[in-house]
């Protein structure tokens, strides 16, 4: 079994909603799944954008890292993300892996307020490494 740590966000309007609508999607993909609240973080970019709507999950499943990855992206496309958007400020959905099993993915990420919020909130054993 394999356990994930991701975050989602959103900086659109409705992005709230299209947070949760999301996590409720990946728990029909994974075997646990385990979200914060959905919170308000403002961006971390110097593009000026609008604030994020963000949570953070604990996932386990028997996917594998690449597959989970795809999904992923599929699930950001189908919300409306398109490969320039970020450039722009523009996130409709926005969801990453920082963290597999005991390896960080994404060292940056685990240290913003958009991960420590969603992280201190679940308080769990998992998460304590990055604390």
């Amino acid at each position: 079994m394999n356990r994930a740590i991701v975050c989602l966000g959103s900086n659109v309007p409705g992005g709230k909603l299209l947070v949760k609508k999301s996590c409720v999607e990946i728990r029909g993909l994974v075997s646990s799944a385990k979200f914060s609240s959905c919170y308000e973080t403002v961006p971390v970019s110097s593009i000026p954008q609008p604030n994020y709507h963000n949570c953070v999950g604990v996932l386990e499943t028997e996917l594998e890292f690449e597959d989970l990855f795809r999904i992923f992206k599929e699930m950001e496309k189908a919300a409306g993300r398109t490969p320039g958007g970020k450039k722009v400020g523009i996130v409709p959905l926005d969801i990453d892996i920082a963290m597999w099993n005991d390896e960080i993915k994404k060292p940056r990420d685990m240290m913003q307020d958009y991960m420590q919020i969603g992280l201190m909130e679940l308080n769990d054993p998992s998460c304590r490494l990055v604390k």
